[in-house]
């Protein structure tokens, strides 16, 4: 009935709620939704208009289907063509009560508007009958398809225009005998003839010509239905409620009622806010942590420099005098060898100055190194520094492979000295 304006090819299933029907009406164009609900009383239509209402809910008395209504008709007429427009919307008996008007308002936009200027008639196929009835507070709706047959035209010629197909004349004896052997019409066309003839502004086809006379017939198709308004709502299926047939209301309850629903869409909102608050926080989160693993992880792929290295060395080196300390003396070393006597501070300032100086120093001492009195190798100055430090001298190195040099014998005194002590 409502066809070609509606969404003839969405599909729903069981987990579907309003909401998600509200959420694709605007990309889809739907302007409004007709909802179907049966109870163990009785089954409802209601009309809502996207995406804020107002809802018209209908209690549905009487109803027949399309196929009931094809079932009884001797040659039920319904051709594919026949839903490619969309209907007229005729009304009858509409207003005087607000929620009439609410309801006539509704049932004329869900048809496009008609230009009568514009319209062809071509287009005109169906017909939708609304009408109200006083004293039963009842809407009656009808359903019927509109054809049109040239008038005062025999029924050979007018089955010969409307199939276009080429007749059987075996049984006549030329074409005048074909035309003049059938009456003008039946007796059920003679009956309304008066009253079906109209004469056409426009061609409609099948011999329907402008300026000549055609008879207009209206065949029902279905469904039909007899409707009873029982509420309005201001929202979508929700909101306040302007009409109720059945409770009657003050206007302390009603107020009462808005200030209830006031409460409970404020508190929707608040929830809402808060969700979205608690989104936004996890999404952060979740960003912040895979920035610091992706940070770590390039710390972990990341090549070490070369001053990096050389502190890690330095750090090994401080290690092994502390193990020779604890080896010689027989005690840990503690804090002593950052500070104290002259001959730690000229050992730890020549390692410092055979570090930083001697890794700047001339080429042989950088990769050459001094001869320790033990036979090793200085490699990179700094390590050149500390086989000074055993009694070596830089061979052709750095300042600061000498300077260490000086300062060890007498690191290796105090530590020799502290041994005869305990010992």
């Amino acid at each position: 009935m409502m066809s070609p304006n509606t969404a003839a090819n969405l599909r729903e299933s069981k987990r579907n709620v309003l909401k998600d029907f509200v959420h694709i009406a605007g990309p889809l164009g739907v302007t409004q939704f007709l909802i179907l609900t049966a109870t163990e009383n009785a089954c409802y239509l209601r009309i809502a208009k996207t995406p804020r209402g107002p809802t018209i809910t209908m209690k549905i008395h009487q109803y027949s289907l399309m196929k009931d209504v094809t079932a009884v008709q001797n040659k039920p007429r319904m051709p594919d063509t026949l839903w490619q427009d969309a209907p007229l919307v005729v009304m009858n008996n509409f207003g005087g009560e607000e929620h009439l008007k609410l309801a006539t308002t509704l049932f004329q936009n869900l048809f496009p508007a008609i230009n009568v200027h514009s319209t062809s008639l071509k287009q005109c196929k169906r017909v939708l009958l609304l009408s109200y009835d006083k004293t039963s507070k009842r809407i009656h709706l009808r359903h019927f398809s509109i054809s049109a047959q040239p008038s005062g035209v025999s029924k050979n010629v007018k089955a010969l225009v409307s199939q276009r197909a080429v007749p059987d004349m075996g049984n006549v004896q030329d074409v005048s005998e074909f035309l003049s052997k059938s009456g003008y019409g039946s007796e059920s066309e003679g009956e309304d003839a008066a009253d079906s003839r109209v004469t056409l502004a426009q061609d409609v086809g099948r011999g329907n010509l402008a300026s000549r006379q055609s008879r207009v017939k209206l065949q029902e198709i279905g469904p039909r239905l007899e409707l009873e308004v029982v509420k309005v709502e201001e929202g979508l299926c929700d909101g306040k409620v302007l009409f109720h047939s059945f409770v009657k209301k003050s206007s302390g309850e009603a107020s009462q009622q808005q200030s209830e629903k006031e409460r409970e869409r404020e508190l929707r909102e608040k929830r809402r806010k808060q969700q979205e608050e608690n989104v936004r926080r996890k999404d952060s989160d979740r960003k912040r942590q895979a920035g610091e693993q992706a940070e770590a992880q390039g710390r972990q792929k990341r090549k070490k420099q070369w001053w990096e290295e050389e502190q890690e060395g330095q750090e090994a080196s401080d290690d092994d005098d502390r193990a020779y300390y604890k080896e010689q003396v027989g005690e840990d070393p503690g804090d002593e060898m950052g500070r104290g006597t002259g001959s730690q501070k000229a050992y730890t300032g020549g390692q410092r100055r055979g570090g930083s100086r001697g890794s700047r120093g001339g080429a042989r001492g950088r990769h050459g190194g001094g001869v320790s009195s033990r036979g090793g190798r200085g490699d990179f100055g700094r390590r050149g520094g500390s086989g000074g430090r055993f009694g070596g001298r830089g061979q052709a190195g750095s300042r600061g492979g000498g300077g260490a040099g000086r300062g060890a014998p007498r690191f290796r005194g105090v530590v020799r000295q502290k041994a005869r002590a305990k010992s």
